[in-house]
């Protein structure tokens, strides 16, 4: 057991007693160790847990009987072990280590991330005895942080100059980064249907299978009573609002942790859609379908699948749904900025065949358009024509051109 006195002396910064009036040491050690909200772990000189307070069992959901006289590795992911083993083996020999982060798997499989403080308690003669380590979870502010970093992210790849599918892929990446999952995927509506425009980690068997979403009869797409194109598996029912009572749904999205056992149950319901499950015969068992909206149109779908069962959270997916909003309005102005584009070209194309000569100058005397057929009239090239300016073409004489040029510059 450790040194009782030493580590209430140690924790006397938490009471607003006067000295003289504690309760008896071991008493007031209890109380202690029983209602303060920080994680507090005693370990003896050889590493081995001597004290674990009640805040240690209701995170880490092992009773103090199952871990007292054990060293807390089991506590500890084995890709960390050997890190908290040597600050521990630093705070024995005297070693100033008195911060450090790691994470507890919990007895239900959980990672939660700890900040620890910790100290050594030595007895009369100077020997470390005991370390006292003094832990708070960190898991929900990490987390926050590590949000906010993404969605700059995100944002900033959104507002970049690229095209649409560098972009897309460029958030796709983002996104599995994240969350660390096995295939991601974006649907963008074309027609009737919202094939995939970008996707990662997915096959080429599985996307050749998931792509097209419109229900078929025959070649002919099946419509409802108001032309809409009916949409099959959860991927359209998602984008077109309606999960139905039977799915769980949170903000328009889907999310699942066994996509094959929620197929199971629904197959007991008269549902009146289509559930494919192309994801679970492709062995994917954590699934997240995300609406990417614009003006409240659901113009896109984010998809989040994983091997793992259980592999996203609601969290997970509520924030993505509100990512998914600026991803939408993205959509929206690329396709805008692409339809600009081509209708631009086609004027352009019409423009430079025309047989007559369209000309448009600027006041400085710069061309903006000038088409082949007026290259064919004057003789001279666009090129050519910049060189001077186009009023040594237009008015060659040199009064007139000083005129001109004076009103075009009033203009």
């Amino acid at each position: 057991m450790a040194d009782l006195k030493s580590i209430t002396q140690h924790f006397r910064f938490s009471s607003n007693s006067k000295p003289g009036e504690f309760e008896p040491e071991a008493e007031f050690m209890s109380r202690l160790m029983e209602t303060v909200d920080a994680l507090i772990v005693v370990l003896d000189e050889q590493g081995r847990v001597v004290e674990f307070n009640c805040a240690s069992e209701r995170l880490s959901g092992y009773s103090r009987s199952e871990v007292l006289g054990k060293k807390p590795n089991f506590l500890i992911p084995p890709e960390e072990r050997a890190g908290v083993s040597e600050v521990i083996q630093n705070l024995l020999t005297d070693k100033r280590a008195s911060h450090y982060e790691n994470h507890w798997l919990t007895k239900a499989g959980k990672k939660r991330l700890l900040l620890w403080t910790n100290s050594s308690v030595k007895n009369k003669e100077g020997q470390i005895k005991s370390i006292i380590c003094s832990g708070i979870d960190i898991t929900k502010i990490r987390e926050r942080e590590e949000r906010r970093l993404v969605i700059l992210e995100m944002l900033e790849t959104l507002a970049s100059p690229g095209d649409q599918d560098t972009v897309l892929a460029q958030i796709i990446e983002i996104v599995r980064g994240y969350l660390k999952c096995d295939a991601v995927g974006i649907r963008l509506r074309k027609g009737d249907d919202y094939p995939y425009v970008q996707a990662m980690g997915f096959d080429e068997t599985f996307l050749k299978k998931e792509s097209m979403l419109c229900s078929f009869e025959g070649s002919t797409i099946n419509k409802d009573e108001n032309g809409v194109a009916l949409l099959e598996c959860m991927c359209g029912r998602v984008i077109r609002g309606d999960l139905m009572d039977t799915i769980a749904s949170e903000e328009g999205a889907f999310l699942t942790g066994n996509i094959n056992e929620l197929v199971a149950k629904a197959a007991k319901k008269d549902l009146p859609f289509k559930i494919r499950n192309h994801c679970g015969q492709a062995g994917y068992l954590s699934v997240a379908l995300i609406p990417l909206r614009f003006n409240n149109e659901t113009v896109g779908l984010l998809q989040l699948n994983d091997h793992q069962a259980d592999h996203f959270s609601d969290e997970d997916v509520n924030f993505f749904s509100i990512a998914g909003q600026s991803i939408g309005t993205a959509l929206v102005r690329f396709q805008a900025e692409q339809g600009k584009k081509k209708t631009e070209l086609i004027l352009n194309t019409i423009i430079q065949k025309a047989r007559d000569g369209f000309f448009l100058g600027t006041p400085d005397g710069k061309t903006i358009i000038y088409n082949e057929a007026m290259e064919r009239i004057t003789g001279y090239s666009q090129e050519e024509v910049n060189v001077h300016g186009w009023f040594y073409l237009v008015f060659p004489n040199e009064k007139e051109r000083r005129q001109s040029i004076h009103k075009a510059r009033q203009a």
